[in-house]
């Protein structure tokens, strides 16, 4: 899966799944804009990439996916910086839960205007430019488009939203040669997510009890599955959801886990 002369955009690309993600495309050939809202961790992020693939470019953005200016902004930076952009990885998200009745409106606006808002204005950032060449866009859902706890309502909606927004722009971008995909983890070992297991003792043993394969995922499981959307071998599949999680929709559908 070369990626040589393609220039990837990676959102939420500072740490956890975005950052494997856009360490996984620049190990193979891409020239990436690392953005996030945090701009000193993504410009240390993009620093460390560039330093270690010093044939590739590596840049960093800070933007606020909420607001589709920015987004446009940026697509605008890869464009002016790069020539081009082939690739958008939106993996920007948060999580946020909190009991139903108790839910402002604020945290509401804020956790959807991130998560679906957010994938949305990207993309049109970039299909603004992919109409006249072709690309491939990697939308970040969850196993919680499918599967439901407590507490998780506004960022299950986000992530069932993501999965139709993947498909309608498949179907509507189709006939530009641009390709809309997804990809839906399960439980991933990153900072916020160890953090969590740290606090609640059990979590962890029942999560892994209730996937097949025994354990949750690593970074670098969900930026190989990206990756492979994202590239030419893929070139046939386009608004799907391709769901990371080690069997656990098909073994424990109904596991609670709170």
């Amino acid at each position: 899966m070369s990626f040589v002369g393609k220039v990837a955009v990676i959102t939420g690309g500072a740490r956890g799944i975005g950052e494997a993600c856009a360490e996984n495309l620049i190990s193979k050939g891409a020239d990436i804009v690392v953005s996030d809202i945090n701009g000193e961790r993504a410009a240390a992020t993009a620093e460390r990439l560039q330093s270690a693939y010093p044939e590739r470019r590596a840049l960093s953005y800070q933007v606020d996916v909420r607001r589709q200016s920015e987004c446009f902004a940026l697509a605008d930076f890869a464009v002016e910086q790069l020539g081009r952009v082939d690739v958008l990885v939106n993996s920007a998200g948060i999580i946020g839960p909190a009991p139903s009745l108790e839910m402002t409106e604020d945290s509401w606006n804020n956790l959807i205007g991130i998560n679906l808002s957010g994938s949305f204005f990207c993309c049109q950032g970039v299909g603004r430019y992919m109409k006249d060449t072709g690309g491939a866009i990697v939308n970040i859902s969850s196993i919680a488009a499918q599967a439901a706890w407590p507490r998780r309502v506004s960022y299950a909606a986000a992530k069932a939203g993501i999965t139709a927004v993947t498909a309608s722009l498949a179907v509507e971008w189709g006939p530009y040669n641009i390709r809309v995909n997804a990809v839906a983890p399960t439980w991933v070992a990153t900072e916020l997510t160890i953090a969590a297991f740290e606090t609640v003792a059990t979590t962890r043993d029942k999560i892994e009890t209730a996937i097949p394969l025994g354990r949750i995922a690593q970074v670098e499981d969900i930026a190989r599955a990206v990756t492979f959307l994202a590239s030419d071998d893929a070139s046939m599949i386009t608004a799907q959801t391709l769901f990371v999680d080690g069997g656990f929709l098909a073994g424990a559908p109904t596991a609670a886990v709170s």
